[in-house]
């Protein structure tokens, strides 16, 4: 007994110096909780580790300084002991941009928070400079820790990173091991500067090399060479490395920075991953491009629900638009109304798939009926609406939106990336480098389309639902291009290609399978035989 009111007393002035201020009653509620769940607290790195855990959760409540009750104890246990398990959790959902959790950063305790500001589609000039400078903070925050984590050699061999105004205050430098972190502007035809919070630097690329990607303009850069007469005449310009999940991770708590009903991660959580490794043939199902104006388009939807109900239906067929070949006219709307109408007379004929399989549609942006700007809402329920009704599990998302299965994450993007990136870029890659080049890109601005915005256009209040931050599993970008596959820091980018046209191609993701065989590339004559 005695050893037990020590070890209540610990816990309480762990949590007091770490800023909660928890009742006696409830840190022996939480002791006894603990210990019955033969969790041994004895333990000095259990005791840390279990602390340490208590603490992301309560901070994830924002309850720092504030009186705790028994409801948030609750939360706290249900937490800590099932590892992120709740009422809430599910296997598979969708999450809407629109609903995305919007977060910032406090300096203060170095981590993301959720904002209490809410976002609107008509926002001030002020929020398209917030829009840049949220950009610019992930990433610099993550190119610290990158040089921090990979270059702890001896102090020469250090790489060091600056700012802009570093480089204001002499007049002349070479960077000798020194990295510049900033935005491209063109300022005239041909010219280009380079800026950051602190200022802004005229940059002469005449002899300029670049690593793999595309740089584009109000993307995020690393350059080196040398400054004079207020040119930085560039030596290198670099991609920003992206980074592994498990080392943004610890920025973001305990909190669901990525969407749903839970209120920590399902990534972390071990009844999902039980599942998800139970379950090794799970796949889902991406097509892209998905005309039902086309001639063949039911024909060829047809043989490929077919062949899946019979050998083994996927958790999800993820339909991406555009959903017409051409979406002019005042007719439009009835048009794609009859189309998505005789696509669920067409999918009701399959009960398996009815039953037991999702079906998610993901518009174009030049679908009807809203401007073209990211991010877009769903399809108008006056063309879904038929469906809806007869098909439970059909899901009208956004675009882009987020797919969650077990412990997985899925961002779902459908925009013409790459002509954008070819069309605005300094350095066009060799083609066989184009895969590597989208991946590299997309990864280390960990953003879905960083060009600028007359490119593409954004709600700058929303624009952190283009944020690929912290990295997911997978990333779905919908291209009219050539598909393609590639990976980089275990995230996968890949793009199902255009469905109406040539063989009528797609792409099966496996969830449980490792990063180099999850993703196959199918096409409708394939799927005469059973899936691998």
């Amino acid at each position: 007994m005695a050893n037990l009111d020590k070890l209540k007393k610990k816990l309480q002035g762990a949590l007091k110096l770490s800023g909660f201020s928890i009742r006696r009653e409830f840190c022996s509620r939480l002791v006894d909780s603990f210990l019955s769940a033969n969790v041994d607290l004895t333990a000095h790195s259990v005791f840390e580790e279990t602390v340490k855990s208590l603490c992301s959760t309560l901070e994830v409540q924002c309850l720092s300084g504030q009186s705790i009750e028994k409801e948030h104890i609750d939360r706290v246990l249900e937490v800590c002991l099932h590892s992120g398990y709740d009422h809430n959790e599910t296997v598979f959902s969708v999450i809407n941009a629109f609903d995305f959790p919007k977060l910032f950063y406090n300096p203060e305790r170095k981590l993301y928070l959720p904002s209490h500001k809410r976002p609107t589609l008509l926002a001030d000039a002020d929020s398209k400079t917030c829009m840049f400078l949220d950009r610019y903070t992930k990433v610099l925050h993550r190119t610290k820790r990158t040089i921090a984590q990979t270059l702890m050699n001896e102090e020469r061999h250090r790489l060091k990173l600056q700012t802009v105004d570093y480089l204001l205050t002499i007049s002349e430098v070479t960077m000798e091991r020194t990295l510049i972190l900033g935005s491209l502007l063109q300022t005239a035809e041909g010219k280009f500067a380079l800026e950051d919070p602190t200022g802004l630097v005229n940059l002469d690329l005449t002899h300029a090399e670049y690593r793999p990607g595309f740089y584009l303009e109000n993307s995020l850069v690393l350059v080196t060479g040398y400054y004079e007469d207020k040119v930085l005449h560039v030596s290198t310009m670099i991609m920003p490395t992206g980074e592994d999940y498990v080392n943004s991770r610890p920025a973001f708590g305990n909190f669901n920075y990525f969407g749903g009903k839970s209120a920590t991660p399902l990534r972390d959580s071990k009844r999902l991953k039980q599942h998800l490794v139970g379950n090794p043939d799970e796949m889902f199902v991406f097509l892209s491009d998905v005309w039902l104006d086309h001639p063949q388009t039911f024909h060829q939807l047809e043989k490929l629900f077919g062949q899946m109900e019979q050998f083994c239906p996927p958790i999800a067929f993820v339909f991406l638009g555009d959903f017409m070949s051409e979406s002019h006219g005042s007719e439009t709307l009835n048009e794609l109304r009859k189309l998505f109408k005789r696509l669920t007379e067409l999918i009701l004929r399959y009960s398996s798939l009815v039953t037991t399989s999702q079906f998610v549609f993901v518009p174009g942006l030049g679908d009807p009926c809203t401007p073209h700007i990211a991010p877009r809402l769903a399809l108008p329920n006056f063309v879904t609406d038929e469906m809806g009704q007869a098909l439970p599990n059909a899901t009208f998302a956004s675009n882009p939106c987020r797919i969650q299965y077990c412990t997985k994450e899925i961002v779902v993007f459908r925009a013409d990336v790459l002509a954008k990136f070819l069309q605005g870029t300094l350095y066009k890659p060799a083609k066989q480098e184009i895969s590597k080049a989208v991946t590299r890109t997309i990864i280390g601005q960990g953003h879905l389309c960083p060009v600028s915005l007359n490119a593409l256009n954004v709600h700058w209040d929303f624009d952190y639902c283009m944020s690929l931050y912290p990295l997911p599993d997978l990333v779905v970008i919908g291209d009219k291009s050539e598909a393609y596959k590639d990976h980089y820091k275990n995230c996968i980018v890949m793009n199902p290609g255009q469905f109406c046209t040539g063989e009528f191609g797609f792409k099966m993701y496996y969830p449980a399978k490792d990063i180099e065989s999850a993703v196959e590339d199918c096409a409708i004559d394939e799927a005469e035989t059973e899936p691998s």
